[in-house]
């Protein structure tokens, strides 16, 4: 069975879930999933985790992400994007370019982003977009989110509205359309995103992604390429010894001594376990003198 990540670009009208299908039915897999949802109107990086990288998802979300966007000034609407209904309209006619970049030079790199109305999030066990396909107002969560880079490219359009392109790197659960929104509500006006693509998630960018109707086996990048970045030790002994080998392909904790003499006396957070040029397990540091296997690509049976 064929273990990897897929870098594949989504293209507009297909959800994650179907381009999880079209993965399926192309490998001829079922253990295929994808890390991060997005839009059908949203194209770019969608990276597929199949076969035993599934165990990678959690692993992979934590990772930064970059995007394309166009910020429209000038109305918003019910889903913050340009597939919702228009709700209020502004008069733009004051704005300039230097108001523009000037709230996007300063805007916070660490605020608190409210979750938009049409999200999967839930609250009370029901998701958000359940509660605004009825009509029933609920309080939204908000949470600290982290912009890393936002800047504005390309020119900015003067009509009855006015559109500009920005490129944003942020973290997890950073909703690119609600910060469209902030940035209008910086400048006094209603506002909305026009346009998204996903240009890097998960450590993969445009470069490394590819076209679905051209997926193969040859498509995927294995483990131990993904996750090139851990640090990484070598079991050299074998399963019979009941050694380091025997336990940690078992799924048994390790004590910090134990660890500490894998790791040449390195202290580290988190290490990669590899038996000839493959992925066994990923281990973490549970509690002061102990880690814990935390994914697990390998067993003894596999060995």
């Amino acid at each position: 069975m064929y273990s990897g990540v897929i870098c594949v670009d989504k293209p507009k009208g297909m959800t994650s879930h179907d381009v999880v299908m079209k993965v399926r039915r192309k490998l001829h897999m079922k253990k295929v999933g994808h890390t991060g949802t997005l839009d059908p109107d949203v194209t770019g990086v969608l990276p597929v985790v199949v076969g035993d990288a599934t165990q990678l998802t959690e692993v992979l979300q934590e990772r930064q992400k970059s995007y394309t966007a166009v910020v429209t000034l000038g109305f918003s609407t019910t889903t913050e994007d340009s597939a919702g209904e228009k709700v209020k309209t502004s008069d733009v006619s004051h704005i300039t370019k230097e108001m523009i970049d000037d709230v996007i030079e300063n805007f916070e790199r660490d605020y608190n982003q409210t979750v938009p109305m049409y999200s999967s999030v839930k609250v009370n066990g029901k998701k958000l977009y359940e509660y605004a396909r009825n009509n029933e107002k609920v309080e939204r969560p908000s949470r600290v989110v982290t912009i890393y880079r936002l800047e504005r490219t390309g020119d900015i359009t003067f009509k009855d509205t006015i559109d500009f392109q920005i490129d944003v790197t942020c973290s997890k659960g950073t909703y690119i359309r609600t910060l469209a929104v902030d940035i209008g509500r910086k400048l006094g006006v209603e506002a909305h995103m026009s346009y998204l693509r996903r240009t890097e998630s998960c450590g993969f960018t445009e470069d490394d992604a590819v076209e679905l109707d051209t997926i193969s086996e040859a498509s995927i990048i294995p483990i131990l390429e993904v996750l090139s970045d851990e640090y990484t030790v070598e079991l050299l002994d074998e399963l019979k010894d009941r050694g380091p080998l025997f336990k940690i392909s078992n799924g048994q904790k390790m004590s910090q001594n134990d660890m500490m003499k894998l790791t040449n006396n390195e202290d580290v957070e988190t290490v990669l376990f590899v038996k000839n040029n493959r992925p066994i397990g990923l281990y973490k540091k549970h509690k002061e003198n102990e880690y814990k296997p935390f994914k697990m690509f390998l067993t003894s049976n596999d060995l």
